[in-house]
């Protein structure tokens, strides 16, 4: 019994070297075979070893050529070809650019019928050049050819919402946040769903994953878990939380590689919303206001994380930096971070990757602006 008593030891103490850095940077432990990273510091120090590099800005606030005038723009794709998509939303349109932002041709138009649509809120391109647009309005994905042509409708799940096209050629969705309504008899109900959905191209649920926080409020068990989400051509899938420290990483089959947080400027507050009934039957639920963490994610060329992370909560009026990019590695350690320094404030969501190439919109929503990643 001694001997194995020692031989033990000096496993304990490589176990513990493996899963600590000891600079101080990160520590991880491994809890049911997942790793869960805890970030003290970036790994880079101070100087980040890659940079963002302006490349070109598309729309104007004052220009009298209409196909450069956006009104919402909120998503943004590219074809095979390198030509842009930009869904120009609040002028019910998907408006298409070449490399160099030479406008080509307008896709779609206001309405209820073929091609049409009201509230669109994503959109995407399969390998085939076609286009997949989520429609709030009339709850349904529309599946448009390159001239606008409808081919097809479809739904997925109760709410369509903000989504993207997997390299299998499935559809990746999730809790954005934006649920419309609340089961008073229910209360739990949005609390029990997972938080990652993935969906076939003819709308039939093939996966659902990803562990939702219960706030143990009926209000924030649904909020307070809204994510957003990207993935690599691996078909791993990369989420953080809005109101959440963690950026986790799962397997297209739901299978969670890793955890991680991060130290904060502040502190992540758990309030309770408070709900009065009103005449008629109703209720009115009064929402608290709760601190934000990130508002965006994407995947570069070496696979890295990039999040869109506050350094602070935002104050009007006050010309502070409010935001950093985060760089982790695709194993959940922070590598680096470039503060905000663009004289634009960006929107929600709006970081979109693909491979060097990097999409911000302003979040007025009438511009979009190019950067391309550099390697210092």
């Amino acid at each position: 019994m001694q001997g194995k008593f020692f031989t033990f030891i000096p496993f304990i103490l490589i176990l513990f070297f493996f899963c600590s850095k000891q600079d101080g940077t990160y520590t991880i432990e491994i809890k049911d075979g997942v790793r869960h990273v805890l970030n003290n510091a970036p790994l880079w120090g101070d100087e980040p070893k890659v940079a963002l590099e302006f490349v070109q800005k598309i729309g104007e606030l004052d220009t009298e050529d209409e196909n450069y005038m956006l009104y919402r723009a909120n998503d943004v794709a590219l074809d095979i070809d390198g030509n842009i998509y930009i869904l120009d939303a609040g002028n019910y349109c998907v408006k298409k650019y070449d490399k160099q932002g030479k406008y080509l041709a307008t896709i779609g138009r206001k309405g209820q019928g073929p091609g049409e649509f009201e509230f669109p809120v994503s959109i995407d391109l399969d390998t085939d050049g076609n286009i997949y647009l989520a429609d709030i309005s009339n709850n349904r994905i529309l599946v448009l050819l390159s001239n606008g042509k409808e081919m097809r409708t479809f739904k997925i799940g109760k709410r369509v919402s903000a989504f993207k096209l997997l390299p299998s050629g499935d559809i990746l969705t999730g809790n954005t946040g934006g649920a419309s309504f609340l089961s008073i008899s229910n209360r739990n109900q949005e609390f029990n769903q997972p938080v990652v959905k993935i969906y076939d191209t003819e709308g039939n649920l093939k996966s659902e994953f990803g562990k939702p926080f219960d706030f143990k409020d009926i209000a924030f068990n649904t909020v307070g878990n809204k994510i957003y989400f990207t993935f690599d051509w691996d078909n791993n899938m990369y989420i953080c939380f809005a109101y959440q420290n963690r950026v986790e990483k799962y397997s297209l089959e739901g299978k969670l590689s890793f955890t991680a947080d991060r130290l904060l400027n502040y502190d992540i507050s758990r309030p309770k919303s408070s709900m009065e009934e009103v005449s008629g039957g109703g209720y009115m639920i009064r929402m608290p206001k709760i601190n934000v963490v990130s508002d965006g994610i994407g995947i570069d060329y070496k696979g890295r994380i990039w999040v869109m992370t506050y350094l602070k909560q935002r104050e009007k009026d006050n010309p502070e930096i409010f935001l950093k990019l985060e760089i982790y590695s695709n194993d959940g350690i922070l590598l680096g971070e470039i503060p905000w320094s663009e004289d634009f404030t960006p929107a929600k969501n709006s970081i979109h990757m693909f491979g060097y190439r990097v999409f911000f919109f302003d979040f007025e929503g009438t511009s979009v602006y190019e950067y391309k990643i550099v390697e210092k």
